[in-house]
């Protein structure tokens, strides 16, 4: 058993926080590739306790970037999807998929200060029917692994997902202990069609 120390020690990913660290080594899965459409509507996500909105550029690139603004912290999912990058409807100041400011349509012509604001951004790949981001400090990020069911074609793959209410560490042991199938996927004593009569 652990001790509550120990299960958070294992369970908070947030920025800061050791598991948070080691997972951000790792390709994280985003969304389905079907979910951002390129120029489309942006979509809300929350990764490893960070806010975030994924979209897909309207030259067909996934970008992943903080969902706030960092001028006035105005919601990018408003946000408008451009070429290369997102803007922010607030004051227009564009990002680049590498969360670099482009432009700050307010400022002179011959100011340098958007070279000096980056916003929180990850690099994305679409592969496998999935848009995979990488979180960590590695520059540039390890490649994707080449994992098979990824490199297959799209005619022979489905990709699905759900929504499961509990953290990483709950899925993982859910998923791999064995011992609970038998009594908990199987009929203990009564068959459906016995449950069915008795109803």
């Amino acid at each position: 058993m652990l001790s509550h120390e120990d299960n958070l020690l294992l369970t908070k990913v947030g920025q800061g926080t050791p598991m948070g660290a080691l997972l951000r080594e790792y390709w994280m899965p985003v969304v389905q590739s079907g979910e951002v459409e390129p120029g489309g509507k942006v979509k809300r996500v929350q990764l490893l306790g960070e806010r975030l909105v994924v979209y897909r550029a309207k030259l067909g690139q996934p970008g992943l970037i903080g969902e706030f603004c960092p001028h006035r912290l105005a919601s990018l999912y408003f946000g408008r999807v451009e070429d290369a990058g997102m803007r922010c409807v607030y004051h227009g100041w564009q990002y680049g998929l590498d969360g670099q400011c482009l432009e700050m349509p307010c400022e002179p012509a011959e100011s340098s200060f958007a070279s000096k604001v980056r916003h929180v951004a990850y690099p994305c790949v679409d592969q496998g029917g999935v848009i995979w981001a990488y979180m960590g400090p590695a520059s540039p990020p390890p490649p994707l692994p080449a994992l098979e069911w990824t490199l297959l074609p799209e005619s022979n793959t489905f990709i699905s997902k759900r929504v499961q209410e509990c953290n990483w560490f709950q899925a993982l042991e859910g998923g791999i202990d064995s011992s609970h199938i038998s009594f908990l996927h199987a009929p203990l004593h009564h068959t459906d069609s016995e449950v069915t009569r008795e109803l």
